[in-house]
């Protein structure tokens, strides 16, 4: 077989018929010939399609570049390129391919080899992308420091550029990267900013992420009702521009916001229509991220059926792409459902999980959250000594990062213990 056919054989292979139809799409999008695509067009394709297959979960990412890495070697391909700027882009792709398959490491070497090309070759706007491209893998790892410095790198060259949609792309990496580390009030500095540029060129595609960024910040700061309103803002921007998986992720905020508010049958209906959208688009990750979210609120209103339901089948999918922090939530979510089944041994043993996954992945909200839910858990069932531990631990973190709502709410239930 030729490289055409390979690919079209990897494709179906992963998602059946509907295979030849994607690999046509994106050899398309690419302004690649797909009934002849050459070795030095895999690079390209091998991001494109990783790209895409994270919608299926990182496994099928992982799968479709390691299938193409079989074909050819990517590195060979990127090294024998003469032509500067050409391997600059392949080498660009190489790093987001092996990103998407969860190669982190391999990835952050690539893109520094990328990012001391674009210095070599002078050209800025790659750079600042790359820059944005290192920050973000950091934060995969939760190394402030280095997401810091390289998105605040990405700003200075956007900014030198008078690039305005660098500007503002650089300054939403800054707040994510802020909002990460709990930094909410200097977080939502930098998207004002950022919201302010996107209004100023008419970006609907920016002010929806923005807004999107800004109503996770107001939702982990308790400010519930102004969260709503700005995810409700971004889902209107999604919806007009047709990006249904943004859509989807803004009709799931949205009934977090609300399951917050303690109003559980408002978000298991935000949750069932984003479960309904993302499954038709196929984005399997969020629908598994609704489904827990789901299990956890239909728990609440005694309906345990629909939740166990809904949380075996958001761990099984989480599992199988060894998603962590999805993990932690669908195991969150069986927790509080055995809480209130009052089996708390088995409680007890899903929060653990819980806590101790969001320890490795080192962010500060979700880790308090599991031990201010634990610690409630354990009040219940009695266990005094044990519930003190766990809500001093998330009122520490809690004033920590300056969460308002949830220091006078950790503070309340250790007031009763």
């Amino acid at each position: 077989m030729n490289l055409s056919e390979e690919l079209v054989s990897i494709m179906v292979s992963e998602l059946g018929d509907m295979g030849k139809f994607v690999i046509k799409k994106h050899c398309k999008d690419l302004n690649i010939d797909s009934n002849d695509i050459q070795a030095s067009d895999l690079p390209r394709l091998a991001d494109s399609l990783s790209t895409s297959m994270r919608l299926f979960g990182t496994e099928k990412a992982k799968n479709v570049y390691s299938k193409i890495l079989k074909l050819k070697d990517l590195d060979m391909i990127v090294d024998d390129q003469t032509d500067q700027p050409k391997k600059l882009e392949d080498l660009i792709h190489l790093a987001s391919a092996r990103s998407n398959a969860g190669e982190w490491e391999a990835a952050g070497k690539d893109y520094n080899e990328a990012l001391e090309l674009a210095k070599a070759l002078n050209d800025q706007e790659k750079a600042a992308r790359i820059h944005r491209s290192i920050g973000n893998l950091a934060l995969r790892d939760g190394n402030y420091r280095v997401a810091d410095e390289s998105f605040g790198a990405s700003l200075i060259i956007a900014k030198e550029l008078k690039n305005d949609k660098e500007v503002i792309e650089s300054l939403r990496s800054m707040g994510n990267g802020c909002w990460r580390k709990g930094s909410y009030d200097i977080a939502l500095g930098f998207l004002k900013d950022a919201l302010k540029k996107a209004k100023a060129i008419k970006d609907a595609e920016s002010i929806a992420q923005v807004y999107m960024a800004m109503a996770n910040i107001y939702d982990e700061k308790g400010e519930y009702e102004k969260g709503i309103g700005y995810a409700k803002q971004s889902l209107e921007f999604f919806e007009k521009a047709g990006n249904m998986n943004s859509v989807a992720t803004i009709l799931n905020n949205i009934g977090v916001a609300y399951a917050r508010m303690g109003n559980y049958k408002e978000s298991v209906q935000y949750y069932e229509r984003c479960i309904e959208v993302s499954g038709k688009a196929d984005y399997v990750l969020m629908n598994a991220w609704a489904m827990f979210n789901a299990g956890e609120d239909y728990a609440k209103l005694g309906d345990f059926e629909k939740s166990f339901g809904y949380c075996e089948k958001s761990l099984e999918v989480f599992s199988r792409m060894k998603d962590r922090l999805g993990m932690s939530g669908a195991y969150m979510s069986f927790a509080i459902a055995y809480e209130l089944k009052e089996d708390y041994e088995k409680s007890l043993e899903y929060f653990r999980k819980s806590i101790k996954l969001r320890e490795d992945l080192a962010m500060p909200y979700r880790l308090a959250d599991g031990c201010y839910e634990c610690g409630l858990m354990l009040t219940k069932k009695g266990d005094m000594a044990s519930a003190r531990k766990y809500l001093e631990r998330a009122l520490k973190i809690f004033i920590d990062i300056n969460s308002t709502s949830m220091i006078e709410r950790a503070k309340a239930a250790l007031d009763a213990v």
